[in-house]
This record gives structure tokens, sequence and C-alpha cells, in this order.
């Protein structure tokens, strides 16, 4: 008895081990499979990446190149759109002014914005567009003449399609000593705004074609 099960036991031995070694090698096999799908996934998200930041960077940088050619000017377009809206945020008292971007009239210059009340503002309240100049802190003020004292011309472009037969509405303000409050050098972030209350009529404003599409185009030109 004993002899026999010892030669019976040595095949299943065999048995055992040949089934042993053939799960090692399908437990190889698919480590190895996972590996290649792993490196294929890491490939693929590394290539996502890398794209997705070309993207953004190639964004930032243009963000960057409008913002420089729009910090340092003289004579800046404020596309305003949506304007109806805005409009109508106004006259509900919901937001009654809207703001330019700030910018440079040169370097070294004055940092100023641009500040529109759609429904108007003082006496140019409910029936009018009024647009104001407003001077900032700037990195330059300490080395800067004191007033501002820069021609300001405030231009609504008309957008009619033939450029010679536009009829824009045109606005100049001229600081003077009687506004010292408004163009002497800014003690807090900004000043308080100054510029035109009636600067279009909101009738003269739907008659013509200053607003199309919904948009509008305000010039503002700063004179040596």
């Amino acid at each position: 008895m004993e002899s026999h099960l010892q030669s019976a036991m040595r095949p299943h031995l065999d048995l055992t081990c040949l089934k042993l070694n053939d799960t090692q090698v399908e437990l190889e096999n698919a480590l190895e499979r996972i590996r290649k799908l792993e490196q294929v996934e890491l490939k693929n998200a590394q290539e996502r990446i890398r794209k997705l930041e070309q993207v953004e960077l190639k964004n930032a940088q243009e963000r960057i190149r409008k913002l420089e050619e729009n910090l340092y000017t003289r004579k800046m377009v404020w596309k305003i759109d949506e304007f109806s809206r805005k409009m109508s945020e106004a006259k509900n008292g919901k937001s009654t002014k809207i703001e330019s971007d700030p910018f440079y009239t040169e370097s070294p210059g004055y940092k100023l914005k641009v500040r529109l009340y759609p429904n108007g503002c003082n006496i140019g309240m409910n029936t009018h567009l009024s647009v104001y100049i407003v001077v900032m802190k700037g990195e330059y003020d300490a080395i800067l003449p004191w007033p501002f004292n820069k021609e300001v011309t405030f231009t609504l472009i008309h957008q009619k399609v033939d450029p010679p037969r536009r009829h824009n509405a045109v606005s100049k303000l001229t600081p003077n000593n009687d506004m010292p409050g408004h163009f002497s050098r800014p003690k807090n972030e900004e000043n308080s705004g100054r510029g035109e209350p009636h600067f279009i009529s909101h009738l003269l404003l739907k008659a013509m074609r200053y607003v199309v599409d919904d948009t509008l185009f305000l010039q503002v030109e700063i004179h040596r």
C-alpha cells in the first residue's frame, strides 16, 4: 500500500506543478498586458496634457498681447456689447454704470478708465447716455505733473456702412481749475469721475445707427 501511494503521488504532483506553471505564465502575461496598457494610457494622458498646455499657453500669450496693446494708449476704442441688457439693468437700478479696463496714457503716464451710464447720470438721468473719465492711482504718479490737464475727446462711433457719411457723437472735456477734486493726484484708488452727463440722448441713440447688433463703440482720445 505504501509503495502504491508513493507511486501514485508522483503523477499528481507533476500535474499540480504543470498547473502552477501554467498559472504563473498566465499571470505574467496578464501583468505584461496591464503594463503595456498603463504605458499607452500614460502616453495618451501626457499627450493630452501637452496639447492642453499648448492651448493654454497660446491663449495666455494672446491675452497678454491684447493687454500690452491696450495698456499704453492715447486713443482707446471700447467695445460695449449686450447693450440692451445693460440699459435695462441701469433703468431698473440693478447696475447703473459700466466701466472700461484701466489704461495708461503712455509710459510713464496717467492711469485712467472710462465710466459709462447707459441710463444717464445726474442731470442726464433717464434721458441721456452719460460718459465720464476717471483718474486712478497709478505707478508713475510721483513723477507726473498734477493736476491732470489733458483734453479728453469722447466719440460714439456711428456704425453707418459708409464711413464718410457717419455722424459720430463727439464731446470734448478740458480739465480746468474748477475741477481740482476730479483731476488732482488721487489719494484713494480713484477720483470721482468727470465728463458729459448729456453725451447723447436716448432718442438719438435709438434713431441713429449707434447701436448695431446690440453693440456700440466708444472711442476715447487723450490729447497731448
